[in-house]
């Protein structure tokens, strides 16, 4: 029986679903929420034809491909779903060179969203939302056909080269062929704007690169905790943060900059760019010598030549703070300071900073005869796992990102919403290297050994016998994981990252709704929830039956 197959909780959620389209249906401001939440823009539905036209083409594509790639060794469904694709993959080609108004609105919809509306002469910003410039749209529908139709013409040669060709020349006409329909089905999925959708997109997003990320980060503290420490080890790991430390002193040790506050406090003191953050504060805490404690309104200036002229020209600075060597004299000296220059000061601090921790490291490892990195690791594990989720988010989305943005000079620049993906995966990669760690710890140890007497080295029995049996075991945390990271998605809303949660904020707040808001937000998370649960049991049944 089918109710049988669906699990008791989807159970309850399709006995519900009646009661919540009818919801949804007659009462328009839930409609309007879930419109927003969603992201649902105007043209949706055309947006919707096209993109699921193109995820056909793609899909079908790839899924031929792969089949010929795994040839006797591709699972049954593969196979099935192989042999659909083929004739599949044509008819849609056919009807997308046929009826380009199908796939015209998404595909116009991606380009104007890739690029700068404010800036790109493609984009017509006299019309009301701003577009595509009329004259531009026949040229995108003539490129668009164009790659259709190579595209098409690869998927003939992978044909004939899948069916007739033998060796190398087979070899990389399917291999190429995947290739190029895995990279544009990624783009499809995880890149290209989904304006029918862009809230869903936003959070589908945000969970995949981070879960990606942070099985990565996961894997990597596990395979580092796990390092044996040999004989040479503590020895060289001791001279290198020795080294760092010297180069440390070495920075420390630089000639002082010399400077002197100029003028008077009575309006605003000009600060030279790039004077140290510290030394700024303590002019505008009024922390120096006389200041007294009074604060100081401070500009910032790009040389000193501005900042001495502009004592004389503006009335809103009264005073600057220069080198020693550029004050002439003409105006009365309120305090003089030495400090390091920021470029030293900065390089000083980071050797120290990493010399330091590394002596520590090497110290604990040889106390406790382990790997200095296996004790970092170890660390960085159990520190991470005792901060909030939100302080993480915060503190790699602001001050961390725009320290490296300073550090780079603007060169390194990150998005929002790649900053937010950064901070899940690192919070979620300590969780996730403990599970790891977990299902590697519970692979016997004659299993080990048996890959040793067979001569595989470290790294093959790891990836041969030891990572796909702890795989098995840790399948199922893992999927919580995931779970758990769709849900603290929604923290990002606090860099203002448009997901679900930020668009019925957004929403909540221009319409003063009381509850019609969260009320969608919330029945939309349980339905992705619920169907991601149902997703990742399905791949257990599936891994459980291959390996079984």
């Amino acid at each position: 029986m089918i109710l049988k197959r669906i699990r008791p909780s989807n159970l309850v959620l399709l006995a519900a679903a009646p009661i919540l389209v009818f919801l949804f249906a007659s009462s328009s401001k839930y409609l309007r929420s879930l419109k927003a939440i969603i992201g649902i823009e105007p043209g949706a539905a055309a947006l919707l034809a096209g993109f699921l036209l193109l995820l056909a083409l793609l899909a079908s594509g790839f899924l031929a491909a792969r089949r010929a790639v795994m040839g006797s060794e591709a699972p049954p469904w593969l196979a099935a779903a192989a042999r659909l694709a083929l004739p599949f993959h044509v008819l849609v080609i056919v009807l997308i060179l046929a009826q380009p108004a199908l796939t015209a609105p998404f595909v116009q919809s991606v380009l104007f969203h890739s690029l700068d509306p404010a800036a790109s002469e493609l984009v017509d910003r006299t019309a009301r939302p701003w577009a595509l410039k009329t004259e531009v749209l026949p040229l995108v529908a003539q490129r668009f056909r164009i790659g259709v139709a190579v595209y098409g013409l690869l998927f003939l040669a992978f044909t004939l080269a899948a069916g007739w060709a033998a060796g190398p020349l087979r070899r990389y006409c399917v291999r190429g062929f995947e290739a190029v329909s895995g990279i544009a089905l990624f783009h499809l999925v995880f890149i290209s704007y989904w304006g029918f959708a862009t809230g869903i997109a936003v959070t589908f997003r945000a969970a995949v690169f981070a879960y990606l990320l942070a099985a990565v980060l996961g894997l990597t503290w596990t395979g580092l905790q796990r390092l044996q420490s040999a004989r040479h080890t503590i020895p060289v790991y001791g001279a290198i943060s020795l080294l760092l430390l010297a180069a440390a002193a070495f920075f420390w040790a630089q000639p002082r900059a010399e400077y002197v506050m100029v003028g008077s406090t009575e309006a605003r003191i000009a600060i030279i760019k790039g004077t140290p953050q510290a030394v700024a504060d303590v002019i505008r805490y009024g922390e120096y010598e006389g200041g007294e404690g009074i604060s100081v309104r401070i500009r910032s200036v790009p040389d000193v030549a501005t900042a001495l002229e502009q004592i004389a020209t503006v009335d809103s600075v009264s005073g600057a703070f220069v080198p020693v060597a550029a004050h002439d004299g003409g105006y009365p000296v309120l305090w003089q300071t030495r400090f390091l220059p920021e470029r030293d000061r900065n390089a000083a601090m980071a050797f120290s900073v990493i010399g330091l921790l590394l002596l520590i490291l090497t110290f604990g490892g040889a106390l406790h005869g382990l790997h200095p990195l296996a004790v970092g690791a170890e660390f960085f594990v159990d520190t991470i796992r005792g901060i909030p989720m939100l302080v993480i988010i915060l503190y790699i989305g602001l001050p961390l990102a725009g320290a490296v943005k300073d550090a780079t000079g603007g060169g390194i620049d990150l998005a929002n919403f790649t900053r937010g993906v950064i901070a899940i995966a690192i919070g979620y990669s300590a969780y996730m290297a403990e599970i790891f760690r977990s299902g590697i710890e519970a692979v016997p140890k004659g299993q080990v050994e048996a890959a040793q007497t067979l001569g595989l080295s470290r790294w093959q029995a790891a990836r041969l016998v030891i990572l796909p049996q702890a795989l098995r075991i840790v399948l199922p945390p893992l999927g919580n994981e995931f779970i758990a990271m769709i849900k603290d998605t929604s923290l990002l809303s606090i860099l203002s990252v448009r997901d679900v949660t930020q668009r019925m904020r957004e929403f909540q707040s221009a319409s003063f709704l009381p509850f019609a808001p969260f009320n969608t937000a919330a029945v939309l998370y349980v339905v992705i929830t619920l169907a991601c649960s149902s997703l990742l049991r399905w791949i257990e049944r599936r891994y459980e039956q291959r390996h079984a």
